[in-house]
């Protein structure tokens, strides 16, 4: 309540849209190493003049060596046929060597075929095979790999959903200190949609990764310190996660600090420092901080008064869909305050802020729409005036 709805999407872990953040970790599993960019070089340099990678004198090399049982050959010459082939009878041979590298036992190839079956970018679709061989890399004890499983048991698009398995899998990789398991297995407890909500189970594998130095860990077991979910409230402990994640540069944490410092929760109040931190999450990119800032510089509370650099904190709030920044970036551009006056971008931004269901802005449109160009001291002008301080 005293944190003015600290920003904190509880969103759930399976991110159906933006999945770059978690396979920014997940595509280290396949990295080149020194010997395949040696390969592939090598594959590269011997070519043929028709671009045929096949007939190449080191592809003749690799299918000896994978029929004389070389796993590693193996893995490398189905990936080449897949891959860099132009040829689609290869695939067919790819897959074949593949296979044969998998059932050695060879992660890679294992990691390989789930990721193919599971899509349909390279072969063919198939959720079975994908679940076979994705299951079987993993239980070669890749972290990284386990939590991967995890999520597609979760997200129940290229596997069956099966949370017990989602958990499992989950749980299995956080209990060798992969820091963002660890974090995922709280989210599951706390917000994620059919799993089990249990906030104790969330509060410790949030501090185990809060424990590491996972910025995000942090945030959120602060939140639960201060309100007291799984653990005994504490602003005090709040705030000493809270703020291990405001130094590691998390804008949310850093709002949240600001916030604290100017309510004294935790620890002394002190308007000025909390400012500093809102500023800090502000310069990040996080809109309700934006949003504050150009408050702080409207109504000139704890920094000197500035219209117009309030109107530009404004505008980077509006224009990431803050409706509050939307309804005074309006106001100022059908006043003049800050800016030029400009019926059509006051327009333009309280329709935004109208859409997003602020009533206020609906009213202030339809007394615009009443008022023509609104020079002058006119009805709109005495409707507005001192609406946006108080507001």
């Amino acid at each position: 309540e005293v944190l003015l709805a600290l920003p904190a999407p509880e969103q759930p872990v399976f991110v159906k849209q933006n999945e770059e953040a978690f396979f920014a970790v997940f595509k280290n599993v396949m990295e080149l190493d020194d010997d395949e960019v040696t390969a592939r070089d090598a594959g590269n340099s011997l070519k043929t003049r028709d671009d045929r990678i096949e007939s190449s004198e080191w592809i003749r090399q690799l299918r000896r060596q994978s029929q004389a049982g070389d796993v590693r050959a193996r893995f490398w010459l189905g990936r080449f046929l897949l891959e860099d082939s132009r040829h689609p009878e290869s695939a067919a041979e790819g897959i074949h060597w593949m296979r044969l590298a998998a059932e050695q036992g060879f992660l890679r190839a294992q990691l390989y075929m789930g990721l193919m079956y599971a899509s349909d970018s390279v072969g063919p679709f198939d959720p079975a095979a994908a679940e076979k061989w994705l299951e079987k890399a993993a239980r070669q004890g890749s972290p990284v790999i386990q939590l991967y499983l995890g999520l597609l048991y979760g997200q129940g698009k290229t596997l069956r959903r099966d949370v017990g398995k989602s958990i499992y899998w989950t749980e299995v990789s956080a209990s060798q200190g992969f820091a963002l398991a660890q974090f995922t297995r709280g989210l599951m407890a706390s917000f994620s949609e059919g799993y089990p909500h249990d906030e104790v189970v969330a509060a410790r594998f949030f501090k185990k990764a809060a424990e590491q130095g996972m910025a995000k860990a942090q945030f959120y077991l602060a939140r639960m310190y201060l309100e007291g979910r799984g653990v005994p409230a504490s602003d005090e402990e709040a705030v000493r996660w809270n703020i291990l994640a405001a130094e590691q540069g998390l804008p949310e944490a850093e709002y949240a600090m600001g916030r604290m410092a100017e309510n004294g929760i935790g620890l002394r109040q002190d308007k000025a420092w909390g400012l500093m931190w809102i500023d800090r999450a502000a310069h990040h990119g996080l809109s309700e901080a934006q949003y504050a800032m150009g408050q702080a510089y409207l109504e000139g509370k704890d920094v000197g008064q500035d219209v117009t650099v309030a109107a530009a904190w404004f505008y980077r709030a509006a224009r990431q869909g803050h409706a509050g920044a939307q309804l005074r970036l309006g106001y100022m551009y059908a006043e003049g305050i800050g800016v030029n006056r400009d019926r059509r971008k006051a327009t333009l931004w309280l329709s935004q802020a109208a859409e997003k269901g602020s009533e206020t802005a609906r009213d202030w449109l339809t007394e615009l729409e009443k008022n023509g160009s609104n020079d002058g001291q006119n009805g709109f002008s005495r409707f507005f005036n001192g609406a946006l301080i108080r507001g």
